[in-house]
């Protein structure tokens, strides 16, 4: 054994956790709001804001997958606006 191992296996644990047990269903404010926000934030994510576009500027405007939503499902509509067909 050398003696860096002696000195690290005789030292124990250096910072000494608390042995007091916390009190059972208490949660702090500020990890409930954190978790209310981040449920909020996900709901929100989950909605569907999808509107069919009825100019070609909307369509421009569309994030990219929405462009593409628009191709596959209302494609006559995607012709038109982008095209003039």
């Amino acid at each position: 054994m050398t003696t860096r191992e002696h000195i690290i296996v005789s030292s124990g644990d250096p910072a000494p956790r608390p042995r007091h047990v916390e009190q059972s269903g208490w949660v702090s404010p500020t990890v409930r709001q954190y978790a209310e926000t981040q449920a909020r934030l996900a709901a929100e994510a989950a909605v569907d804001r999808y509107q069919v576009p009825e100019t070609r500027e909307q369509l421009l405007a569309m994030r990219s997958a929405d462009q593409v939503r628009t191709f596959e499902e209302h494609h006559a509509t995607y012709d038109r606006l982008m095209f003039g067909e």
